[in-house]
């Protein structure tokens, strides 16, 4: 799910000056099912992933670590409890290079549907994807042109989320999720 083929390894180069930043992949059951939560960003002109579909996540803060970041984070963002999210694990570590951030992905869960408080400056809609939305990858995963700051990307993949497009890092890291998912289920 990565952009475009020639820019494909600039994603998993690790960058000495790059920021460190974690985010958390969150299952909350709706409806007797799992939901993977997302948030789509508000717009911003400054912001370099403005609009975007993201999991909760940001910067590394002095003297904390990683998944601690994630859930703080996630606290923040969506207003998840820290305590009450399971980290179930970790997924490979990309480099957004838009953004200049090395990023870690957390995988958690949340034991009961969760009343959400968005950080308006933030979040602008959580948009809950049950995992059975990706059963059929050939109906949701598509290619777009996108222009992003006066840089044109062609054949760019997405997922397809109810009209909303998840694209770039957030694609890649659904993707390896949703293989560790079919995995598990074998």
């Amino acid at each position: 799910m990565s952009p475009v083929t020639e820019e494909r390894e600039r994603y998993y180069t690790d960058q000495s000056t790059a920021r460190q930043a974690a985010v958390m992949a969150l299952f909350m059951p709706i409806n007797d099912q799992w939901h993977l939560l997302y948030m789509k960003r508000p717009h911003h002109p400054k912001d370099k992933h403005s609009g975007q579909i993201s999991f909760p996540g940001g910067g590394l803060e002095e003297r904390e670590s990683l998944e601690r970041c994630a859930r703080r984070e996630t606290f923040e963002e969506i207003g998840i409890p820290m305590d009450v999210i399971e980290v179930i694990g970790s997924l490979t570590k990309l480099y957004v290079y838009a953004s200049n951030n090395l990023v870690f992905p957390y995988v958690g869960y949340v034991k009961q549907t969760l009343e959400l408080r968005l950080q308006e400056s933030e979040v602008e809609k959580v948009i809950p994807v049950p995992m059975s939305y990706f059963e059929y990858p050939e109906d949701i995963i598509k290619n777009m042109t996108i222009t992003v700051r006066d840089h044109t990307l062609h054949d760019v993949p997405y997922y397809d989320l109810y009209g909303e497009t998840l694209w770039g890092a957030t694609a890649m890291i659904t993707s390896e999720l949703i293989h560790l998912w079919n995995q598990d289920l074998q």
